[in-house]
């Protein structure tokens, strides 16, 4: 599936990717909430919707539907990024997941995060405000339940909940490797995480076409099978990914359109 291979083919053939390989053995990049991102300016408003699943022994089991938006507005006298998402579960339990996440245009620098989770007739709300040092929970929020929430921040962090948009707007090439602050609301503690460009394939789209896409990898900070995305390499959208779940299961998200 991809990869920098090297022709040893002869002298010229070698020369021909030294700058590859050089680009492969470099420091990573590192990138800190309020730079500019490279590659903004593909990232248009619109819907798309993707299939999230799991396979295993054989059975390829549906999820949900995840349904993810991209808005730029005014609110409060400021241009904002909005990311709206809504999952749509097939469980034996109706399930219903929305989040709605605020940003500065250009920088992905994160404002605030609105979850709210509806499993048969209980809803529970999680608002959370982002600041330079912390997150918190989101004032003027009906029946916050992370009202009283705070953790300190190392340095200011990214929303890991937008991860697969912010990760379009990035300069992806050969060997491109980023170092990126993350924090999952309520999750995990902060920390920078690796991604890395690892290769190249071809996909076929929703409509069966073949899209030449990036490959990009990260284990997340556990030493283990890294997840794997597929990027559109021109126009950087998401397009798929894959990674293995503790039980041995290869989880998927999918494009539909």
């Amino acid at each position: 599936m991809g990869g920098v291979e090297i022709s040893r083919r002869g002298v010229l053939a070698a020369a021909a990717v030294a700058p590859v390989a050089a680009m492969a053995r470099a420091a990573p990049a590192r990138l800190s909430v309020g730079d500019r991102l490279a590659r903004f300016d593909l990232l248009k408003p619109g819907v798309h919707s993707y299939l999230r699943s799991a396979e295993k022994d054989g059975a390829h089991v549906a999820r949900d539907i995840w349904r993810r938006e991209v808005r730029f507005e005014t609110v409060d006298g400021a241009q904002k990024l909005r990311i709206v998402q809504r999952w749509d579960g097939t469980g034996a339990k109706p399930s219903l997941v929305t989040r709605d996440s605020l940003f500065e245009p250009g920088t992905w620098r994160p404002s605030s995060h609105l979850r709210v989770t509806t499993v048969e007739d209980k809803k529970t709300v999680e608002g959370f405000l982002f600041a330079p040092d912390r997150i918190s929970g989101l004032p003027g929020v009906a029946d916050n339940s992370r009202a009283d929430f705070n953790v300190a921040f190392p340095e200011p962090m990214f929303n890991f909940e937008t991860d697969m948009e912010m990760l379009g707007t990035l300069p992806l090439a050969h060997g491109y490797q980023v170092s990126i602050p993350f924090y999952h609301p309520a999750g995990g503690p902060p920390a920078r995480y690796l991604w890395t460009v690892t290769g190249d394939a071809q996909l076929a789209g929703p409509d069966g076409r073949p899209i030449d896409c990036w490959i990009v990898e990260c284990d997340y900070n556990s030493g283990k099978d890294p997840s794997r995305f597929w990027y559109a390499k021109r126009t950087q959208q998401f397009i798929k990914l894959e990674a293995k779940a503790p039980d041995g299961s290869l989880f998927r998200k999918t494009l539909l359109f």
